[in-house]
């Protein structure tokens, strides 16, 4: 199949006017101009005025909690909020159906929006991963470490979960993903970045998110006390690491270039240096961070110093959408001086290499799959106007298979 449009956005190359791509048995083949195809026997689709992209990854997501959209309003108050997420999750006991339904929708949502590829978390990796191995999803799947206080027992128990393979396919990677430095104990963080090395599995952590996350690492005071006892998990055998949380990952051996640090709001010089330094990425959640009210986002200074900075959404307990077009549209509003070609990067190819997929997914490349989205221009403008325009993906491809056509 041929498709072609006014741009094609190869992500990696120079983006083509009046360009096509084609593709044969879900791999890319050739992206040049559109005069230089002959079309042959070969179905040929003219999308017209619009960008055809890469699919846009998506960093850092939790699908299982699509079913909270406008239920847990953010607020300043971060440990107020999750009391509240967790309040609200647990009014029903969730089941495989109950699991598999939600992350379902929110694969609809996703693809809807022109996501091809996520980094999703999930408390529930059995149930999540056999949910996207039903679907044309590209998925790395976090599962979820918990392992503090009166919980610290689980740490195996959960780690065998996250670790198990048993749904891998050419579509679905396993990581591992402790969960952050309040919820998983320094010596359980070891352990996890022992088993990540070990068996060279993807990673994922919430890390610097709130400022309050330090005075818990360094003296085990703060908020999050207060919030392992809320929860009846606190006990006096809680470790108290002594380090930030930047410093403390690096000591737990937990940051390397298969790490995604999720948010990274409060971060120092030396902290950014560090990331940098061990090559992990940085999944930044630009609308979740807006609704807690953090101050403004370093990430123009981690691209300064080399860190490979994607975007995630989060889940919709803290986003209005799933869509990485919308979060990059929201970034080109918020400073209109940004490089479009850079903003590009970052929800698309800059997402795969987060998730070790960038030999696969994340630009228009000769031997690539054919993930992409058709995204209409509103005018007739340059083909960055799709950040300031208001237009959804009419078509989206995974594999070379339509999973959105609305031509």
């Amino acid at each position: 199949m041929i498709l072609a449009a006014r741009y094609i956005a190869p992500v990696e190359s120079p983006v083509i006017e009046n360009g096509a791509i084609r593709f044969r048995d879900a791999t890319v083949v050739a992206v040049g101009p559109s005069k230089e195809f002959d079309v042959g026997d070969e179905e040929r689709v003219d999308f017209g005025n619009a960008v055809i992209t890469p699919g846009f990854v998506n960093a850092h997501t939790h699908l299982e909690l699509t079913h909270l959209a406008e239920r847990v309003a953010p607020s300043p108050d971060f440990t107020g909020w999750l009391t509240r997420l967790v309040k609200t999750s647990s009014e029903s006991l969730p089941t495989k159906e109950s699991v598999q339904r939600i992350v379902t929708d929110g694969i609809f949502q996703s693809h809807r929006a022109g996501v091809t590829t996520v980094g999703d978390i999930t408390r529930f990796p059995a149930w999540t991963r056999q949910a996207l191995s039903n679907s044309m999803m590209r998925a790395v799947s976090f599962g979820e470490v918990i392992a503090v206080g009166t919980r610290r027992h689980l740490l195996q128990e959960r780690l065998a979960a996250a670790m198990k393979t048993e749904f891998e396919s050419e579509l679905l990677r396993c990581g591992v993903s402790p969960h952050a430095p309040y919820t998983v104990e320094p010596n359980a963080l070891r352990e996890c970045a022992r088993r990540s090395v070990e068996q060279l599995t993807p990673l994922c952590i919430h890390g610097a998110e709130t400022l309050e996350e330090s005075e818990f690492t360094c003296e085990g005071t703060g908020v999050f006390a207060d919030y392992l006892r809320s929860l009846g998990v606190w006990d006096d055998d809680i470790p108290i690491a002594g380090l930030a949380p930047i410093p403390l990952f690096e000591a737990s051996g937990l940051l390397t270039d298969r790490t995604v640090l999720a948010h990274a709001n409060y971060v120092c010089d030396d902290d950014i240096h560090c990331i940098g330094e061990n090559r992990a990425s940085v999944a930044y959640c630009p609308r979740t961070h807006d609704a807690f009210e953090h101050p403004p986002h370093r990430f123009r200074d981690m691209l300064d110093a080399g860190v490979n900075v994607c975007i995630g959404t989060d889940s919709l307990a803290s986003n209005p959408s799933l869509s990485i077009l919308d979060e990059l549209r929201f970034l080109h509003q918020m400073f209109p001086d940004f490089n479009s070609q850079q903003l590009l990067e970052m929800g698309t190819v800059s997402g795969a290499k987060a998730l070790g997929l960038q030999d696969r997914v994340g630009s228009l490349a000769v031997g690539k799959d054919a993930d992409l989205a058709v995204i209409p221009m509103e005018s007739k403008g340059d083909w960055h106007e799709m950040f300031s325009s208001a237009t959804e993906p009419i078509a989206v491809l995974s594999r070379g298979s339509f999973v959105v056509d609305n031509r």
